[in-house]
């Protein structure tokens, strides 16, 4: 009994470690989505669209095979392919980031426990997305300021061990004001020094 309560423990700390060390990346994701988001947007169209195409791989091959090595390889090459793409096909990469995070935001809002919910969240994420290809540079410095912001403001309440309050609320929305404006000078900047 003795040797299972020391299992349990090393398995809970372990598991403790894990949640920080997840915590400690997306707040460098965050950080860097929300105060560097346009300029990292090939990066991140590029990520958005293998991530993308791997979950589309997976969940289609995973219905017609249990082999590890096929759905591996589906993952793989689901994943290259979507995200070669969205690389190189500028607004389409940006449509879907654009429908990624804004889907995201707003299931975290939402909240949804069914299908219909989520269809519903799909939904504004995707006209999020196609206002993103209209509006780019504009929706992609929004975008990615707000889901940075609001990133970073989750983490330090994971790292801190907190419950999301209206404290971090009010956290991820000054953050997301000042990516906001950084990533606006910071765009200016780059314009600037480009027609030089």
């Amino acid at each position: 009994m003795e040797k299972m309560i020391d299992f349990l423990s090393m398995v809970a700390e372990e598991l403790g470690n894990v949640q920080i060390s997840t915590a400690g990346v997306t707040l460098v994701i965050g950080v860097l989505n929300c105060f560097l988001g346009y300029r990292l947007l090939k990066a991140w169209v590029g990520l958005t669209g293998f991530t993308a195409g791997a979950v589309l791989a997976y969940s289609l091959v995973s219905r017609y095979t249990g082999n590890s090595l096929v759905q591996i390889g589906a993952i793989v090459a689901g994943g290259l392919l979507l995200g070669l793409l969205a690389f190189h096909i500028y607004r389409f990469g940006v449509f879907l980031m654009c429908t990624a995070i804004g889907t995201t935001a707003v299931s975290i809002l939402l909240q949804p426990k069914d299908s219909l919910r989520f269809m519903i969240c799909l939904g504004i994420g995707v006209l999020i997305g196609l206002l993103g290809m209209a509006f780019v540079k504009p929706m992609v410095i929004l975008n990615t300021a707000l889901g940075g912001g609001f990133s970073i403001a989750a983490s330090v309440a994971g790292l801190l061990k907190q419950e999301a309050d209206l404290k971090i609320l009010i956290l991820g929305a000054v953050l997301a004001s000042t990516g906001i404006g950084v990533q606006i000078a910071v765009s200016r900047n780059q314009d600037k020094k480009s027609k030089h």
